[in-house]
């Protein structure tokens, strides 16, 4: 029902949004979400992006190639809504909501409510997200600060990211900082090589079992 009920509303959005629309398609080599591994091998991970009345609205697939033609090839599904809020004291300010189903897993699926910011402190670029389990808690679970960049090693034009995942948990003797990701990307002129390394602070809280993900990303 999850598949069924995630296809139907992913048509609807891409009908919607069919004249302001992006899609895009990466191939990874495993899915890394939040420093959790949940496939350590090949993956593509489709996913379209648009603008209706004000609201952005998008979904995204996770393909296991490493299960073709088994049932949980498609591992996961999420469809998401953004609202910008406008600016304050200089940050840019959204609101977010995101359903993620997972068409193999019969009756699993989580809802996820977000609050994030962008701005600059000190001179740097950051973003700054916090994100509630609806399910879970009506106060947020997950926090995530990252930045990002641009420079030259060699002469060669380089994108950067580094991002950090705080997981308010329950464990004793614990920090709540699961990872870090670092990410550096080029951009070939037809599509973006990237390889993020995925540092794990605490295994109480993010059991890093894949460090390094290679991707290859295309934007249409």
């Amino acid at each position: 029902m999850k598949k069924v009920i995630a296809t139907t509303m992913a048509a609807f959005l891409v009908a919607q949004v069919a004249s302001a629309v992006s899609a895009s398609v990466d191939i990874a080599s495993a899915y890394v979400f939040r420093g959790t591994t949940f496939n350590d091998g090949l993956v593509v991970q489709p996913g379209i992006e648009g603008e209706v009345a004000g609201l952005t609205v998008g979904a995204w697939a996770n393909v296991d190639i490493n299960d073709v033609g088994g049932d949980d090839q498609v591992s996961e599904i999420d469809l998401y809504i953004g609202k910008d809020l406008g600016s304050v004291a200089g940050w840019d300010v959204s609101a977010g909501y995101c359903e993620y189903t997972y068409p193999g897993a019969a009756g699993n699926g989580e809802s996820e409510l977000s609050l994030s910011a962008s701005g600059a402190l000190g001179g740097v670029d950051l973003s700054i997200g916090a994100f509630a389990n609806v399910a879970e808690s009506a106060t947020p679970n997950y926090y995530e600060v990252s930045t990002g960049g641009s420079t030259a090693l060699a002469g060669i034009a380089l994108d950067y990211g580094i991002a950090a995942g705080y997981f308010d948990t329950e464990a004793s003797d614990t920090t709540g900082f699961g990872y870090a990701a670092y990410s550096v990307s080029y951009d070939t002129g037809g599509g973006s090589l990237s390889v993020t390394y995925v540092d794990e602070l605490d295994d109480d809280v993010v059991d890093v079992t894949e460090s390094v993900v290679f991707a290859y990303g295309i934007s249409l």
